[in-house]
């Protein structure tokens, strides 16, 4: 098994600085290869609302597989933290163009375990949405983002395993992706509660649902690994939310926005994981760490534009990757957390930016490491409370 020390924080308190939140709206969280349509042959709720047990039919492990350990060092009072990156996506499968193994890849060079928040629709095919999948307050076989096309979730399944076998997180993006009016943030505890059985359902009897797909599989782990994700458009009425999330067994969010300091814990325990307001060139304010975010500022959300705008584009999206890891790794040493989806908006310029982040990163100082929401947490859950509350305490650096 793969160990790596993962050493201890340093840390800040959560300093809110102004930052304009530009959400993404409905149709821009669809994966350049996921979008299309509804799934058939119904996979039951038990009674407790949780999603069967595997069976050795149902295309996953239970228990699930072991992944490569993390080993955790716990800092010492006055001892520097190690300085990390956290790399999520949104949507979090694979696509036609091959992104999530270009990011497998990615990861490889550099040691790294990203976050994959995977919107369950992906695996459920258009045929088949109808008869399962009911989003709250909406029509039934409906989905704001489409549903899987059914030669590519194969496929999907496959670097799903792949992922998990390299110790990267799978959670969750949910599930139909509706934003604005009527749309996540009207829910209810109980509407977070149906979401969240209806994407273990999904995840969990992947195979019933897409019989095209024989040959796929089996998933190396089922939906128990699920300890947190992010919500479409990051939108939801927190106090519902967070009671259904700490229902489900989560122990993070990773949906609201903050700055450059150590995450705290809200009142129910559930750790606070934001997207950070960074300067980005030509910006009067903070952007939120999300490449949509970026996409919205830097080019009106519109996904084209010019090989000289694209240029610009990542180039700016990589020196603000750049400079707000030198401000937390020179001040606070506050993890820099960066939010992606699998797109190629604007001639790649995001994927490209991030890939260059990274490997330019580790090249120029290996001892960053790059790791996954769930590491992270992992990681403050195992310090000292006071120690760990000493780098809450920590000021956001100046950027």
């Amino acid at each position: 098994m793969n160990k790596r020390p993962l050493l201890a924080l340093v840390g800040a308190a959560l300093v809110v600085i102004a930052f304009v939140l530009f959400i993404l709206p409905s149709r821009s969280e669809q994966n350049p290869a996921s979008a299309n349509g509804p799934v058939e042959g119904q996979a039951q709720l038990s009674p407790s609302g949780k999603a069967s047990q595997a069976s050795d039919t149902s295309g996953v492990t239970t228990p699930p597989e072991p992944q490569p350990e993390l080993e955790i060092e716990k800092l010492s009072a006055g001892q520097q933290a190690p300085q990390f990156v956290v790399i999520s996506f949104d949507g979090g499968v694979e696509s036609k163009s091959g992104v999530m193994q270009h990011y497998l890849d990615v990861a490889k060079k550099v040691d790294g375990r990203f976050s994959f928040f995977v919107s369950g629709v992906y695996l459920l095919p258009d045929n088949k949405a109808r008869l399962n999948y009911a989003p709250p307050k909406k029509p039934r076989g409906t989905s704001a983002i489409g549903f899987g096309d059914p030669a590519i979730i194969g496929t999907r399944i496959n670097k799903l395993s792949d992922a998990w076998n390299a110790g990267h997180e799978i959670g969750t993006h949910y599930n139909g992706h509706f934003c604005g009016a009527g749309g996540v943030g009207s829910w209810s505890a109980a509407d977070w509660t149906s979401e969240i059985n209806q994407f273990n359902t999904i995840m969990d009897n992947w195979r019933a649902f897409n019989p095209q797909a024989a040959d796929a599989g089996p998933l190396p782990f089922n939906s128990s690994v699920v300890k947190g994700g992010r919500t479409p458009c990051l939108e939801g009425n927190r106090p519902a939310m967070f009671k259904a999330f700490k229902e489900a067994g989560y122990r993070y969010d990773t949906s609201g926005g903050g700055s450059l300091t150590w995450p705290k814990q809200v009142k129910n325990g559930l750790w606070n994981i934001p997207l950070q307001a960074i300067k980005v060139a030509g910006m009067k304010f903070g952007v939120l760490s999300m490449d949509y975010n970026f996409l919205a500022n830097q080019n009106a959300g519109k996904t084209s534009a010019s090989k000289d705008k694209c240029q610009q584009i990542e180039d700016d999206t990589y020196n603000a990757y750049t400079n707000a890891l030198k401000a937390v790794n020179n001040g606070n040493r506050a993890p820099l957390i960066l939010g992606n989806h699998m797109n190629d908006w604007v001639c790649n310029a995001y994927t490209n930016a991030l890939s260059r982040f990274i490997e330019d990163t580790h090249e120029r100082d290996p001892n960053v490491r790059f790791i996954s929401t769930l590491d992270l947490v992992n990681w403050m859950d195992a310090q000292d409370p006071t120690v760990l509350a000493g780098l809450q305490k920590l000021s956001a650096p100046r950027q």
